[in-house]
């Protein structure tokens, strides 16, 4: 079987380490990838970052007879990679465009979300910058409250207010990142700010039925004890003691099949990783927020617990037949997972800084990369050219070869001596299992120090408050 993987980040790093430890998968290939996906897959030198990038890889995996295609990241979704990969007839893990809009539109997902009964926080829908404002002044509203941009946003577009000074200044961030257009065109979700303990809820969905994973909690505030900005994720652990399976019935039961079905009844069909965001409140679970794919760092800390093939559950997903899988089978084991990121992270990245201490590492202990590249590394370049000498085979073999099938044509290099360096935000994940959360979390501490990385941060108390 050969496997597409879209994406850049710690999870399809993870997606793609969990499929390369599949004995029924031969080749796996990651677009655009990063210097992690680099060591144990093949990279292909394509872009996501537009529709017309989308249908470019869709058309490159049509060309190349792949087996299967895994979505990961919100973007490709949006642009309908998904629809374009469909019409050619390649099977594909994700939804589709209008599924997807239940990330990529946040005031549609909100009208989805009360049509079918499911419960949420009380929220607004506002369109034009001067009805945002005078909304926000009106005496009634209650701060604190949230704001939240209608479309991706890229962590750049939610925020918590305490009063209207706090909300002007959100409108003009939220502006000023690109993630809320001006005047009249400026659309946003205002919603009650809840109180409680937020979990990760993820299924596997195949259009009228779905899997769930375990519960996970993710990190989202830069600093220790959840001060500090919000950021793409910091950290997760699963599972957590906080959630009985009572509860995660429950949630299966009134949020996640309710949605797929409710998709289904729409007319819209969901098919691929349906992530929701839940508080739980007095009053029971709530949505905070829908995504369309695997969380991050979610992922990182799920996909190593995950025992079923992957790449089964995928294929399922694609053709809807979830019912054909049985029960999904998960290690009794915990994970916890620390985010190390660049020391400018979440308003700045960093370049070309060597990574170093990973072979010093515990074993046991992973690494899933998301802002890395493999300076000497090589990729697929889409564009039929000569390959490099058969002399350098062996060291195209030490980089991608797990069953050594792989051949020299039609790839690039760009130096001779591979080198790890830092290429963005958040740079990895180290991750660490054990027979509980406090010795995963110990583990995971332990081993965090040893990544040598010049100027980084990272949170001390990762699933701390689970000991």
């Amino acid at each position: 079987m050969k496997v597409l993987v879209v994406g850049s980040g710690g999870r399809e790093h993870a997606i793609v380490w969990k499929l390369v430890t599949s004995s029924a998968v031969d080749m796996v290939y990651c677009a655009p990838g990063n210097g992690g996906t680099a060591l144990i897959a093949q990279n292909v030198g394509m872009p996501v970052a537009t529709e017309t990038d989308c249908d470019r890889l869709a058309e490159w995996a049509y060309n190349n007879k792949m087996d299967l295609v895994i979505v990961g990241p919100e973007v490709p979704l949006a642009h309908g990679m998904v629809d374009t990969l469909l019409m050619y007839g390649v099977p594909v893990a994700g939804p589709t465009r209008n599924a997807a809009q239940l990330e990529w539109s946040k005031a549609w997902a909100k009208e989805f979300i009360q049509k079918h009964g499911i419960p949420t926080p009380d929220f607004a829908v506002l369109t034009g910058l001067a009805d945002i404002r005078n909304y926000l002044r009106e005496p009634g509203v209650g701060y604190p409250l949230v704001i939240k941009a209608d479309s991706l946003a890229a962590g750049k577009g939610a925020f918590v207010v305490k009063d209207m000074e706090e909300a002007e200044e959100a409108l003009i961030r939220m502006q000023s990142a690109g993630v809320m257009q001006q005047g009249q065109a400026a659309k946003v979700v205002i919603e009650e700010f809840l109180e409680g303990f937020e979990v990760s809820a993820i299924a596997f969905a195949d259009g009228r039925s779905v899997l769930m994973m375990p519960p996970a909690c993710d990190y989202k505030r830069l600093l220790d004890d959840d001060t500090g900005p919000l950021t793409g994720g910091m950290g997760a652990y699963s599972p957590t003691g906080k959630v009985s399976p009572e509860l995660w019935a429950q949630i299966e039961q009134d949020i996640m099949l309710k949605t797929v079905q409710g998709m289904l009844a729409d007319g819209i069909p969901y098919r691929g990783f349906l992530y929701a965001g839940i508080m739980l409140t007095e009053k029971g679970p709530k949505v905070l927020e829908f995504n369309c794919r695997l969380g991050d760092p979610e992922a990182q800390v799920l996909l190593p617990r995950l025992k079923t093939p992957l790449e089964n559950i995928a294929l399922a997903m694609a053709n809807g037949s979830l019912s054909e899988i049985g029960q999904v089978e998960w290690s009794e084991q915990a994970a916890v997972g620390v985010v190390v990121a660049s020391e400018g992270y979440p308003i700045s990245g960093s370049a070309g800084k060597k990574v170093a201490g990973l072979s010093d590492l515990e074993e046991g202990v992973l690494v899933f990369h998301a802002g890395t590249e493999l300076r000497g590394a090589v990729s697929l370049d889409p564009t039929p050219t000569p390959g490099p000498a058969e002399s350098q085979g062996s060291m195209l073999k030490g980089l991608f070869g797990r069953k050594g099938q792989q051949t020299t044509s039609n790839l690039r290099t760009d130096f001779l001596s591979p080198k790890l360096n830092t290429a963005g935000g958040r740079l990895l994940t180290v991750v660490a299992l054990g027979d509980s959360i406090g010795e995963a979390r110990a583990k995971v501490y332990r081993n965090v120090p040893r990544v040598k990385i010049s100027g980084v941060q990272y949170r001390s108390d990762i699933a701390a408050r689970e000991e």
